[in-house]
């Protein structure tokens, strides 16, 4: 849940600086509105097809590489924190499956 927060302020903030910048049109705003949301769905379900594509898609594009990164990789500290901390068989394997997921995004994006 905390997580969910972080994804928001991240995307609050984005649009504020837009906003206060006066460099990004309404429509530049909702597009990276739209970003986030969209890599936010993909991280929430990584068993989707479609979900590393997604990923990599805004993480490929250089004016938003950084952040994707940045949010990859505290998502994936987050995950690693809950499976280390967890003794239940079922959420050991739900949390491999998505550090499995980040870990690839990570990767697939830095090498691109």
């Amino acid at each position: 849940m905390r997580m969910r927060a972080v994804k928001r302020t991240i995307a609050l903030v984005v649009l504020m600086v837009g906003l206060l910048s006066g460099c990004q049109s309404w429509q530049e705003q909702r597009r990276i509105g739209a970003m986030v949301q969209a890599v936010d769905e993909a991280i929430a379900h990584p068993a989707d097809p479609a979900a590393l594509q997604t990923v990599v898609r805004y993480g490929l594009d250089s004016r938003h590489y950084v952040m994707i990164r940045g949010w990859l990789a505290l998502e994936l500290q987050g995950v690693e924190s809950q499976l280390a901390a967890t003794r239940n068989p079922e959420d050991k394997a739900r949390f491999q499956s998505r550090a499995a997921f980040l870990r690839q995004a990570i990767r697939r994006i830095d090498l691109e």
